[in-house]
Protein backbone atom coordinates (compact mmCIF):
# COMPACT_ATOMS: atom_id res chain seq x y z
CA UNK A 1 0.00 0.00 0.00
CA UNK A 2 1.10 3.84 -0.62
CA UNK A 3 2.17 5.56 2.41
CA UNK A 4 1.10 9.31 2.87
CA UNK A 5 1.06 11.83 5.56
CA UNK A 6 -2.11 13.38 6.58
CA UNK A 7 -3.01 16.98 6.37
CA UNK A 8 -5.20 19.37 8.17
CA UNK A 9 -7.42 21.44 5.83
CA UNK A 10 -10.42 23.62 5.99
CA UNK A 11 -13.79 21.61 4.71
CA UNK A 12 -16.84 22.46 3.75
CA UNK A 13 -20.18 20.26 3.95
CA UNK A 14 -22.08 19.75 1.10
CA UNK A 15 -25.52 21.03 1.86
CA UNK A 16 -28.09 19.63 -0.46
CA UNK A 17 -31.20 21.42 -1.71
CA UNK A 18 -33.82 19.39 -4.50
CA UNK A 19 -36.02 22.25 -6.31
CA UNK A 20 -33.28 25.00 -4.46
CA UNK A 21 -30.20 23.93 -5.96
CA UNK A 22 -31.25 24.79 -9.12
CA UNK A 23 -30.66 27.65 -10.62
CA UNK A 24 -32.84 27.89 -13.43
CA UNK A 25 -32.34 30.73 -16.65
CA UNK A 26 -35.53 32.91 -15.79
CA UNK A 27 -33.71 35.71 -17.81
CA UNK A 28 -31.19 36.01 -20.59
CA UNK A 29 -27.60 35.76 -18.68
CA UNK A 30 -26.03 38.38 -20.93
CA UNK A 31 -24.76 40.63 -18.28
CA UNK A 32 -21.94 40.45 -16.18
CA UNK A 33 -24.22 40.42 -13.00
CA UNK A 34 -26.52 37.86 -14.19
CA UNK A 35 -24.02 35.40 -14.98
CA UNK A 36 -22.52 35.75 -11.56
CA UNK A 37 -26.11 35.74 -9.57
CA UNK A 38 -26.34 32.42 -11.31
CA UNK A 39 -22.62 30.75 -10.85
CA UNK A 40 -21.66 32.65 -7.36
CA UNK A 41 -21.73 30.05 -4.32
CA UNK A 42 -23.44 27.20 -6.69
CA UNK A 43 -22.43 23.28 -5.97
CA UNK A 44 -21.03 22.91 -9.48
CA UNK A 45 -19.79 20.58 -11.41
CA UNK A 46 -18.47 20.39 -15.17
CA UNK A 47 -20.77 18.42 -17.27
CA UNK A 48 -18.30 16.51 -19.55
CA UNK A 49 -15.90 15.80 -15.83
CA UNK A 50 -13.53 17.40 -17.77
CA UNK A 51 -9.96 16.86 -16.57
CA UNK A 52 -8.19 20.09 -18.20
CA UNK A 53 -7.81 23.37 -16.76
CA UNK A 54 -7.83 25.44 -19.74
CA UNK A 55 -11.42 25.39 -21.71
CA UNK A 56 -12.95 26.24 -24.73
CA UNK A 57 -16.54 26.11 -25.78
CA UNK A 58 -18.31 27.07 -28.74
CA UNK A 59 -21.41 29.14 -28.53
CA UNK A 60 -23.19 26.86 -27.47
CA UNK A 61 -21.59 25.01 -24.68
CA UNK A 62 -19.75 22.41 -26.65
CA UNK A 63 -16.39 21.61 -25.79
CA UNK A 64 -14.29 22.79 -28.87
CA UNK A 65 -10.79 20.97 -28.21
CA UNK A 66 -10.12 17.86 -26.88
CA UNK A 67 -9.90 17.30 -23.17
CA UNK A 68 -9.01 14.44 -20.63
CA UNK A 69 -11.93 13.07 -18.38
CA UNK A 70 -11.72 12.73 -14.81
CA UNK A 71 -13.82 11.07 -12.14
CA UNK A 72 -16.87 13.41 -11.95
CA UNK A 73 -15.30 13.75 -7.67
CA UNK A 74 -12.62 15.52 -9.37
CA UNK A 75 -14.67 17.76 -11.73
CA UNK A 76 -16.03 20.14 -8.98
CA UNK A 77 -16.06 23.69 -10.23
CA UNK A 78 -16.23 27.18 -7.55
CA UNK A 79 -16.79 30.25 -9.54
CA UNK A 80 -14.40 33.00 -9.06
CA UNK A 81 -14.98 35.84 -11.46
CA UNK A 82 -16.93 36.61 -15.07
CA UNK A 83 -15.82 38.94 -17.95
CA UNK A 84 -17.85 39.57 -20.54
CA UNK A 85 -15.64 40.47 -24.02
CA UNK A 86 -16.80 41.05 -27.96
CA UNK A 87 -16.66 38.09 -28.74
CA UNK A 88 -16.71 36.01 -25.48
CA UNK A 89 -17.90 34.84 -21.95
CA UNK A 90 -14.46 34.17 -19.43
CA UNK A 91 -14.88 32.50 -16.29
CA UNK A 92 -12.39 32.01 -14.29
CA UNK A 93 -12.33 29.24 -10.96
CA UNK A 94 -11.05 26.52 -8.99
CA UNK A 95 -11.45 23.19 -9.50
CA UNK A 96 -12.90 21.23 -6.66
CA UNK A 97 -12.44 17.49 -5.52
CA UNK A 98 -15.54 15.53 -3.52
CA UNK A 99 -14.82 13.64 -0.57
CA UNK A 100 -17.37 10.95 0.26
CA UNK A 101 -15.45 9.69 3.20
CA UNK A 102 -18.55 7.96 6.09
CA UNK A 103 -21.13 8.77 3.31
CA UNK A 104 -20.64 12.52 3.65
CA UNK A 105 -20.15 14.74 1.38
CA UNK A 106 -17.53 17.54 1.54
CA UNK A 107 -16.16 19.57 -1.68
CA UNK A 108 -12.69 20.20 -0.87
CA UNK A 109 -10.60 22.51 -3.35
CA UNK A 110 -7.84 20.70 -5.34
CA UNK A 111 -4.16 21.73 -5.34
CA UNK A 112 -1.88 22.15 -8.00
CA UNK A 113 2.04 22.21 -8.33
CA UNK A 114 4.52 19.96 -6.50
CA UNK A 115 3.80 18.73 -2.93
CA UNK A 116 5.20 21.62 -0.66
CA UNK A 117 4.62 24.33 -2.90
CA UNK A 118 0.72 23.37 -3.93
CA UNK A 119 -1.46 26.11 -5.14
CA UNK A 120 -5.38 26.08 -5.83
CA UNK A 121 -6.42 24.26 -8.93
CA UNK A 122 -6.98 26.88 -11.35
CA UNK A 123 -9.83 26.59 -14.08
CA UNK A 124 -10.13 29.31 -17.07
CA UNK A 125 -12.96 28.69 -19.57
CA UNK A 126 -14.14 30.67 -22.82
CA UNK A 127 -17.42 30.76 -24.26
CA UNK A 128 -17.76 32.26 -27.53
CA UNK A 129 -20.73 34.80 -27.96
CA UNK A 130 -23.81 33.59 -29.28
CA UNK A 131 -25.87 35.81 -31.73
CA UNK A 132 -28.12 36.74 -28.88
CA UNK A 133 -26.02 37.74 -26.51
CA UNK A 134 -27.40 35.27 -23.67
CA UNK A 135 -25.20 32.94 -22.45
CA UNK A 136 -27.77 30.56 -20.52
CA UNK A 137 -28.06 27.95 -23.02
CA UNK A 138 -24.18 27.13 -23.31
CA UNK A 139 -23.89 27.45 -19.19
CA UNK A 140 -26.65 24.64 -18.85
CA UNK A 141 -24.56 22.60 -21.33
CA UNK A 142 -21.41 23.27 -19.33
CA UNK A 143 -22.34 23.11 -15.85
CA UNK A 144 -24.16 20.72 -13.72
CA UNK A 145 -25.73 22.60 -10.58
CA UNK A 146 -25.74 19.93 -7.33
CA UNK A 147 -24.86 16.00 -7.20
CA UNK A 148 -28.45 15.28 -7.84
CA UNK A 149 -28.95 16.53 -11.23
CA UNK A 150 -25.11 14.83 -11.74
CA UNK A 151 -26.85 11.43 -11.41
CA UNK A 152 -28.25 10.93 -14.85
CA UNK A 153 -24.87 10.83 -16.18
CA UNK A 154 -22.89 8.65 -13.57
CA UNK A 155 -21.57 5.45 -14.22
CA UNK A 156 -24.08 2.48 -13.38
CA UNK A 157 -21.47 1.45 -10.91
CA UNK A 158 -22.29 4.57 -9.27
CA UNK A 159 -25.77 4.80 -9.57
CA UNK A 160 -27.09 2.81 -6.80
CA UNK A 161 -24.54 4.54 -3.77
CA UNK A 162 -25.59 7.99 -5.58
CA UNK A 163 -29.48 7.39 -5.49
CA UNK A 164 -29.32 6.43 -1.63
CA UNK A 165 -26.94 8.86 -0.63
CA UNK A 166 -26.84 12.05 -3.45
CA UNK A 167 -30.84 12.54 -3.00
CA UNK A 168 -33.46 13.36 -0.54
CA UNK A 169 -34.70 9.48 0.86
CA UNK A 170 -38.42 9.67 -0.70
CA UNK A 171 -37.10 10.48 -3.86
CA UNK A 172 -33.92 8.19 -3.08
CA UNK A 173 -36.98 5.20 -3.01
CA UNK A 174 -38.56 6.25 -6.10
CA UNK A 175 -35.70 6.00 -8.29
CA UNK A 176 -33.94 3.27 -6.76
CA UNK A 177 -38.04 1.71 -7.86
CA UNK A 178 -37.77 3.32 -11.55
CA UNK A 179 -33.85 1.98 -11.78
CA UNK A 180 -34.61 -1.37 -10.82
CA UNK A 181 -37.87 -1.45 -13.13
CA UNK A 182 -36.10 -0.45 -16.16
CA UNK A 183 -32.87 -3.19 -15.37
CA UNK A 184 -32.82 -6.63 -16.80
CA UNK A 185 -32.42 -8.65 -13.78
CA UNK A 186 -28.98 -10.18 -13.35
CA UNK A 187 -28.38 -13.63 -12.17
CA UNK A 188 -29.02 -14.61 -8.73
CA UNK A 189 -26.01 -14.77 -6.58
CA UNK A 190 -25.81 -16.70 -3.60
CA UNK A 191 -23.92 -15.62 0.06
CA UNK A 192 -20.81 -17.54 1.35
CA UNK A 193 -22.20 -19.61 4.29
CA UNK A 194 -23.30 -23.22 5.20
CA UNK A 195 -23.07 -25.02 2.40
CA UNK A 196 -21.40 -22.07 -0.12
CA UNK A 197 -17.60 -22.09 0.53
CA UNK A 198 -15.72 -18.93 0.33
CA UNK A 199 -13.60 -18.29 -2.32
CA UNK A 200 -9.64 -18.18 -2.40
CA UNK A 201 -8.59 -14.52 -3.42
CA UNK A 202 -5.11 -15.72 -5.54
CA UNK A 203 -4.26 -12.17 -6.18
CA UNK A 204 -4.54 -8.72 -5.52
CA UNK A 205 -3.65 -5.61 -7.68
CA UNK A 206 -2.63 -3.22 -5.46
CA UNK A 207 -4.65 0.00 -5.60
CA UNK A 208 -2.64 3.11 -6.14
CA UNK A 209 -3.59 6.94 -5.34
CA UNK A 210 -3.79 9.54 -7.95
CA UNK A 211 -1.66 12.64 -8.27
CA UNK A 212 -4.55 15.26 -6.90
CA UNK A 213 -5.88 12.60 -3.81
CA UNK A 214 -1.87 12.43 -2.94
CA UNK A 215 -1.36 16.20 -2.76
CA UNK A 216 -3.98 16.63 -0.43
CA UNK A 217 -2.95 13.52 1.42
CA UNK A 218 -5.88 11.75 1.19
CA UNK A 219 -6.95 8.71 2.18
CA UNK A 220 -9.59 5.85 3.40
CA UNK A 221 -11.36 2.21 2.59
CA UNK A 222 -13.67 2.08 -0.31
CA UNK A 223 -16.35 -1.30 -0.38
CA UNK A 224 -17.30 -2.94 -3.79
CA UNK A 225 -19.61 -5.25 -4.40
CA UNK A 226 -19.08 -7.84 -7.01
CA UNK A 227 -20.41 -11.16 -7.93
CA UNK A 228 -17.81 -13.79 -8.19
CA UNK A 229 -18.38 -15.59 -11.30
CA UNK A 230 -18.04 -20.25 -11.26
CA UNK A 231 -14.85 -19.74 -13.83
CA UNK A 232 -13.48 -16.96 -11.43
CA UNK A 233 -13.55 -13.47 -12.87
CA UNK A 234 -15.05 -10.59 -11.47
CA UNK A 235 -18.23 -8.90 -12.74
CA UNK A 236 -21.40 -6.39 -11.55
CA UNK A 237 -18.98 -4.27 -9.76
CA UNK A 238 -20.73 -1.37 -7.81
CA UNK A 239 -19.92 1.04 -4.82
CA UNK A 240 -21.11 0.47 -1.54
CA UNK A 241 -19.11 2.53 0.52
CA UNK A 242 -17.07 5.14 -1.13
CA UNK A 243 -14.00 7.42 -1.01
CA UNK A 244 -14.29 10.58 -3.27
CA UNK A 245 -11.09 12.47 -4.86
CA UNK A 246 -11.33 9.63 -7.48
CA UNK A 247 -10.30 7.05 -5.91
CA UNK A 248 -13.08 4.73 -5.93
CA UNK A 249 -12.46 4.24 -9.84
CA UNK A 250 -8.46 3.13 -8.84
CA UNK A 251 -10.25 0.83 -6.81
CA UNK A 252 -12.65 -0.31 -9.20
CA UNK A 253 -9.35 -1.01 -11.27
CA UNK A 254 -7.69 -3.01 -9.15
CA UNK A 255 -10.57 -5.14 -7.85
CA UNK A 256 -11.24 -6.02 -11.64
CA UNK A 257 -7.68 -7.58 -11.73
CA UNK A 258 -8.11 -9.84 -8.56
CA UNK A 259 -7.68 -13.38 -9.21
CA UNK A 260 -9.78 -15.65 -7.72
CA UNK A 261 -10.60 -19.64 -7.15
CA UNK A 262 -14.37 -19.59 -7.41
CA UNK A 263 -16.45 -20.35 -4.15
CA UNK A 264 -18.21 -24.17 -4.32
CA UNK A 265 -21.26 -25.90 -3.54
CA UNK A 266 -20.61 -29.41 -2.84
CA UNK A 267 -17.34 -29.27 -4.72
CA UNK A 268 -19.09 -27.31 -7.65
CA UNK A 269 -18.03 -23.55 -8.28
CA UNK A 270 -20.83 -21.10 -7.96
CA UNK A 271 -21.72 -17.82 -8.41
CA UNK A 272 -21.45 -15.61 -5.67
CA UNK A 273 -21.73 -12.20 -4.32
CA UNK A 274 -19.25 -10.49 -2.12
CA UNK A 275 -18.23 -7.24 -0.54
CA UNK A 276 -14.50 -6.34 -1.04
CA UNK A 277 -12.65 -3.80 1.39
CA UNK A 278 -10.12 -1.93 -0.69
CA UNK A 279 -7.81 0.35 1.69
CA UNK A 280 -5.96 3.47 1.04
CA UNK A 281 -3.39 3.53 3.89
CA UNK A 282 -1.84 5.37 6.19
CA UNK A 283 1.12 4.33 8.36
Amino acid sequence: MLTILRSSRARSILVFLSACSLVPALKAQSTEADIKTRLMDQPLFLRGCWGDDKLHFNSAGNLRDKSSVVAFTLCGFEFKEARLKQDKLVLEGRRIGLELKDDEQFRVPLNAGKIGSQEDESIHLEVAASPTGNYGPALDAIFVNGLPNLIPSMPSYWKPYALKYFTPMDEADASTTEQTSQQSPAPKAARVGGAIKAPKLLHAKEPTFNDLARKLQYSGVVVVNLHLEPDGTVTNMSIVHALGMGLDERALAAVQKYTFSPATQNGIPVLVELNVEINFEIY
